[in-house]
């Protein structure tokens, strides 16, 4: 029976990509370079890479803040401070809560029969105000975030943090839901969650994940 579900936060509940693209596009603007959406693909090529080698754990979330934009800036031949545009785009996220499509009423109906937590690679005051300025907290007994626990997604350490906190519900009696393969549904299906993965684009689903939805409202027909 389950009792409690985990939401990822970017990408699940707040959509990361419309804020990154506003947040860089303003950015750009502001310092004089003009912006086109080939610079966000390059971004985003970059920072999953990045957040790759993090959950493998070959690289630390403060190094990842360090290079980013800086190896953004030279694939693209702009001549700009890297850890300086860190600094504002940090910022800007900070202050971005743009939902993803269905993201209300999903938190609406799951509500009303779960026990709801998010789990967030991330730095915990960001995430917790983004959630705040989305009017999303409001849904949760508790935010956890790797910059919180000092462990990211899918490692272990993240989940064993989180079921110390809630010791009456079992990893078997939980869902992991979220977007990403390999922090969410690979690190929920080896703690023993059922996984739930956000796939809007139609991605191949492999065997070992329990549920597949395109869209948020799809959870009604799983749980």
């Amino acid at each position: 029976m389950i009792k409690a579900v985990f939401l990822d936060i970017d990408g699940t509940l707040l959509d990361f990509e419309a804020c990154v693209e506003e947040s860089m596009r303003l950015g750009l603007i502001e310092r004089g370079i003009d912006y086109n959406p080939e610079m966000l693909d390059t971004f985003h090529r970059i920072n999953n890479g990045l957040w790759h080698d993090l959950e493998q754990g070959k690289l630390t979330f403060e190094k990842l803040l360090e290079i980013r934009w800086a190896t953004v800036f030279t694939e693209l031949g702009i001549d700009l401070d890297g850890p300086e545009f860190e600094k504002y785009f940090r910022a800007r996220l900070h202050e971005s809560a743009i939902p993803m499509a269905g993201a209300y009423e999903m938190l609406e109906y799951l509500s009303g029969k779960y026990r709801l937590f998010a789990a967030s690679n991330g730095p915990h005051e960001q995430q917790t105000e983004r959630l705040r300025k989305a009017d999303m907290l409001k849904y949760f007994e508790e935010v956890f975030t790797s910059g919180k626990i000092g462990a990211e997604k899918p490692g272990s350490e993240f989940f064993t943090y989180c079921f110390d906190k809630v010791t009456d519900i079992k990893p078997e009696e939980s869902v992991m839901l979220g977007d990403s393969l390999t922090s969410d549904m690979k690190g929920g299906n080896a703690f023993g969650m059922k996984t739930v993965w956000l796939n809007p684009n139609g991605k191949e689903k492999p065997e070992w994940v329990d549920f597949e939805i395109k869209s948020l409202d799809e959870i009604k027909n799983i749980i």
